[in-house]
């Protein structure tokens, strides 16, 4: 390796994760069966519908149930959050031989047994899927040691365990949880998920990150806020972009994950947050009208902008503001309060989730 190649190395930050193509995924739930630690987290919004990921007709002896494949495109199929078209015609045929295997192995028992032979509830239930990042979060917040980052994965030590749940707390993905005597959820890099997937979705990715960030940054300044390691820092007074010390940066992906833009391209588990609502409000008792939240408004890409200002004080168009924070970020009296509310119950199952601004 030569030295140059050497001090580029130093200046990034390198971890190795499973990564999941959702275009290839197709939501079957065996990766999740697979995990020796739970660290895969799957969730569907209504059981008891089907997610056509197709598990019944592959487990069938006698190909009973037809396949999706030709009934629903293949982009659509594993597809985030999007509401796939429905199959129902689907059913199962009269050589059913009534062995159940398709009922016993529907993730999201969408199958029920009517007068002795299966039946696949009509409809369509939006499933998510979501894996540990191995941020080591988990590992920061234990108070006692219990877990370690060593070799590139997660390990615990019963012993050290007081199960006071302060890595369930901080887990970005909400994977971690306390059952029994220890906690779980947490990756530790088998690859029994890779080998379980039988479409190729799963994969182990080197990802490396060099603190660059696109010129789609909108300077709102949300990645310095929700960093929790204080990696990256941001004043939009005097920097064009945030500045991230890699040294600091442990790729959890929360600063990628909560970009308006995508202007961080590291985003490899943690699917993109879900801005619900916005609420903006200017306290104009402390504006100074030095018109710096109408320069720094990101729908003045569109040659348009929220913010303006009446009788020398700033007000905001709630009609066209998008909630980014960028003014609130660059407000130099801070009499800018935006309100974000993020959706988490297609990760985690958890309520909505708020952050404030400043």
């Amino acid at each position: 390796m030569t030295l140059q190649a050497v001090k580029k190395q130093q200046k990034q930050v390198t971890k190795r994760k499973i990564s999941r193509d959702m275009t290839k995924c197709m939501l079957c739930g065996r990766c999740r069966n697979f995990c020796p630690t739970g660290a895969i987290r799957f969730t569907v919004e209504e059981k008891g519908k089907c997610t056509h990921c197709n598990l019944c007709s592959e487990v069938c002896p006698v190909k009973a149930i037809d396949s999706v494949e030709g009934k629903i495109k293949p982009e659509e199929v594993g597809m985030h959050y999007s509401k796939m078209q429905s199959y129902s015609d689907r059913k199962v045929k009269v050589n059913c031989v009534t062995c159940m295997r398709c009922y016993e192995n529907c993730p999201v028992k969408a199958i029920v047994i009517e007068d002795g032979k299966p039946f696949i509830k009509k409809g369509d239930a939006r499933a998510s899927i979501i894996n540990c990042s191995l941020c080591s979060l988990c590992v920061r917040s234990c108070p006692t040691n219990a877990l370690s980052f060593q070799v590139g994965r997660v390990k615990l030590n019963p012993d050290l365990c007081v199960l006071c749940g302060e890595c369930v707390r901080v887990c970005p993905p909400q994977t971690m949880y306390l059952k029994d005597r220890y906690p779980g959820g947490y990756c530790v890099m088998c690859g029994r998920c890779v080998k379980s997937c039988p479409v190729g979705a799963l994969s182990i990715k080197s990802v490396s990150w060099d603190g660059s960030i696109t010129d789609d940054c909108i300077r709102c300044g949300t990645c310095s806020r929700v960093c929790p390691t204080d990696a990256i820092a941001f004043n939009p007074i005097t920097e064009r972009k945030p500045s991230v010390d890699v040294s600091k940066c442990i790729l959890c992906e929360i600063c990628a994950s909560g970009c308006p833009t995508n202007a961080i391209p590291i985003r490899c588990s943690l699917p993109e947050r879900k801005l619900v609502e916005h609420r903006i409000t200017v306290n104009r008792d402390m504006c100074i009208g030095c018109s710096l939240c109408i320069e720094a408004c990101k729908v003045t890409l569109k040659g348009d902008h929220a913010p303006y200002l009446k009788d020398g004080l700033a007000y905001i168009d709630e009609k066209k503001c998008i909630g980014c924070g960028a003014c609130a970020t660059t407000c130099p009296a801070e009499c800018i309060r935006v309100v974000k509310v993020y959706d988490k119950r297609d990760v985690s199952g958890m309520a909505s989730e708020v952050v404030v601004f400043p």
